[in-house]
């Protein structure tokens, strides 16, 4: 990432060269699915392929190549929630169809390209979607027993203690807005606990609190922290989930959070299981200008 104001090179020096994404062949790229029921938007986040999740990175140039391949007007997406299949996601138009693009940012040259679609079966019980979506469809997953209400509690039991442990008091505990789910990912034969404590009423300035923690059971029914991330400086970072999917066919789901810092865009931020731990294996692009000095 480069900072506005820090792009500027010194006489003499090269300015490096950036891995540009290959798209031949045309990968499986994962979008993510966002936005109004009657007509929500594809992101492109990241591609897969060989086992791997890597992130996009393209230029000007390389991002209108993109769109021509994948947001042409009547291409097929295949849509996910929860691991799940929702059938097909049908693009309407692409990034730079007819005369304007789909969104301008003032004073940016290069885009991050987002396609207006139509999901052919939208779920019934939300008001806006956040779903996964692949340009290839994914293999089949196992099927998995429904999680139990018990979870939950253990879920809450698990982001106390280590909000306790990260030095949160039953005080600020209090105080805060307390999220949990759990889910089958296939990392254990348990389901993995999620926990978040954030500040009520979505504030994320400088001096915010917030912890966002994932669990896995390391023995039977006892669950530790396989992943924590917790504000520590002036420039805070933020976690969400959004939703989970076995995005490279090993029978473990990946974990696609949101992230963002106070003031920024968001940005995705893809999972993986690996060592009993949790990691970051691939991000989507943090701001939606492409534009070197801006990333």
């Amino acid at each position: 990432m480069v900072l506005p104001g820090c792009d500027k090179q010194a006489e003499g020096e090269t300015a490096p060269v950036i891995q540009q994404t290959s798209l031949a062949g045309k990968p499986t790229v994962l979008f993510l699915l966002f936005g109004d029921l009657a007509d929500p938007r594809l992101l492109p986040v990241a591609t897969i392929g060989h086992g791997r999740i890597t992130s996009n990175t393209l230029d000007a140039g390389g991002w209108r190549k993109f769109d021509g391949l994948y947001f042409k007007s009547g291409a097929q997406m295949s849509a996910y929630r929860r691991g799940v299949s929702l059938g097909n996601a049908v693009i309407r138009r692409g990034m730079w169809d007819g005369d304007e693009p789909l969104y301008k940012l003032p004073g940016c040259r290069a885009l991050r390209p987002l396609a207006a679609a139509t999901l052919a079966t939208p779920p019934t019980d939300v008001v806006t979607l956040e779903l996964l979506s692949t340009s290839d469809p994914l293999p089949p997953g196992p099927s998995r027993p429904e999680v139990s209400a018990a979870m939950t509690d253990s879920a809450k039991e698990v982001a106390a203690r280590v909000a306790g442990r990260e030095g949160l008091t039953p005080a600020d505990r209090a105080d805060l807005e307390l999220t949990v789910t759990a889910m089958h990912t296939g990392a254990t034969s348990w389901p993995t606990l999620v926990g978040s404590y954030s500040e009520r009423g979505g504030t994320a300035g400088a001096g915010s609190r917030h912890i966002f923690v994932l669990a896995d059971s390391a023995t039977a029914g006892g669950f530790d922290a396989s992943f924590v991330h917790t504000v520590r400086d002036s420039a805070p970072e933020f976690r969400r989930l959004i939703d989970h999917a076995d995005l490279t066919g090993d029978g473990v789901d990946e974990l696609v959070l949101e992230g963002w810092r106070d003031g920024g865009d968001t940005y995705p931020v893809i999972m993986k299981f690996e060592g009993r731990r949790w990691r970051e294996v691939a991000r989507g692009g943090t701001s939606w200008c492409a534009d070197a000095a801006k990333r």
